[in-house]
């Protein structure tokens, strides 16, 4: 009874505590999705002001954007016909081993029947009257008896075998099928994309031309990190109550030793000349168009879309008032709200934004402020 008491006060314990973790897993739940419609107000807000006369802004994010999109789908292409050849190769070898399997147990029928016919229709009956020792009749009937099944169990694994290689060569021939209406895809978003940046480049011209004087494109700078300055703000607010995953490593903690966010040189540095008084906050880094952009710790993302003057960009919080940008994507890969690895890949470098060659902008905000990504990342 004692026994029984302790028992069903554990139960009671482990009951209790599983509820207490569902209601605190329900409550970050609750602030995630707080967070989600904070992010997506804000978004829409951001679209709303996008509204406005400067046409030329406007029709560049459009084209961006769409090259996006085209960029995603090419990629996904380009995986599923490395899929679809793969399997195609795995396949052939299957086809081959197949026919030769074939080959061989064809051959080794053949000689069978052979025998057997050799033997006649009573086979049975004839070698039990080529015996008179019981013992060996015993042992002829029972030799006969494994000889039948082996030539039957030979026969079966046959025709499997040539039903098998019936379904191999029809698999082939739909890979083939898809492989080559998927390639006719591949050729028409090529050439779609191909438009796209064109187009991109004859909006792009127009836009630097309307801000040849510096004054004007002070202006314009100053006003793209006013937008900036307003998204971290609204985000800040929106992740404050947010918790942390248990054993999180602080941001902190990886002063120094944090992995590069992609390989690149270093175009622009922290703290170096940008445009007038306004000097980089963050580090610019040359890239090839669609290298992997990854996390350089583990964190939420709080903002993944297009903002003018940064094109494609995801911010993630990493707690604790730390933060990341990673800006000038060609894609965006993870969503708000999701929770990301350190190393993991959140994006794909590009151009947006209006930049001439791809490029990722990276910035570190530590309680709202830039800071030099020089003190906080390891060595390449």
């Amino acid at each position: 009874m004692k026994n029984l008491g302790i028992v069903s006060v554990l139960t009671l314990g482990m009951t209790l505590s599983l509820s207490s973790l569902s209601v605190a897993d329900d409550k970050q739940q609750a602030r995630l999705d707080d967070l989600k419609r904070s992010i997506t107000s804000l978004e829409k807000k951001l679209i709303a002001s996008d509204k406005e006369k400067n046409s030329l802004q406007s029709e560049l994010k459009k084209v961006e954007i769409e090259a996006s999109q085209i960029n995603r789908s090419l990629r996904q292409l380009r995986k599923k016909i490395t899929d679809f050849e793969k399997k195609l190769s795995s396949l052939d070898k299957q086809e081959v081993e197949l026919q030769n399997d074939i080959a061989l147990q064809s051959g080794a029928i053949v000689d069978q029947i052979s025998a057997a016919y050799k033997l006649g229709n009573q086979e049975p009956i004839k070698l039990l009257l080529n015996q008179e020792d019981p013992q060996k009749i015993a042992r002829v009937f029972k030799y006969y008896g494994y000889f039948v099944q082996a030539r039957t169990g030979k026969i079966q694994r046959y025709m499997a075998d040539v039903d098998k290689l019936s379904k191999v060569i029809e698999d082939i021939n739909r890979q083939k099928l898809e492989l080559t209406k998927s390639r006719a895809e591949l050729e028409s978003g090529q050439k779609k994309l191909h438009g796209q940046v064109k187009k991109r480049s004859g909006t792009l011209s127009k836009l630097q031309a309307s801000l040849r004087t510096d004054k004007k494109k002070l202006g314009s700078l100053q006003k793209e990190r006013g937008k900036l300055e307003e998204i971290l703000s609204a985000v800040e607010e929106a992740v404050t109550d947010m918790k942390l995953p248990k054993n999180y490593q602080p941001f902190v903690s990886r002063k120094g030793k944090l992995k590069w966010p992609l390989k690149g040189r270093v175009a622009h540095s922290y703290g170096s000349p940008r445009s007038g008084e306004l000097r980089w906050e963050g580090w610019l880094i040359s890239a090839k168009a669609g290298a992997a952009v990854n996390a350089v710790h583990n964190g939420r993302v709080v903002f993944s879309n297009y903002l003018r003057g940064f094109g494609l960009l995801i911010i993630l919080d990493h707690g604790d008032g730390y933060m990341t940008l990673y800006a000038h994507n060609q894609e965006l890969l993870k969503e708000t709200g999701d929770w990301v690895q350190s190393s993991e890949t959140v994006a794909r470098a590009g151009d947006t934004g209006g930049l001439s060659k791809p490029a990722l902008y990276f910035e570190i905000r530590k309680q709202g402020k830039p800071a030099d990504p020089k003190s906080w990342l390891g060595r390449r």
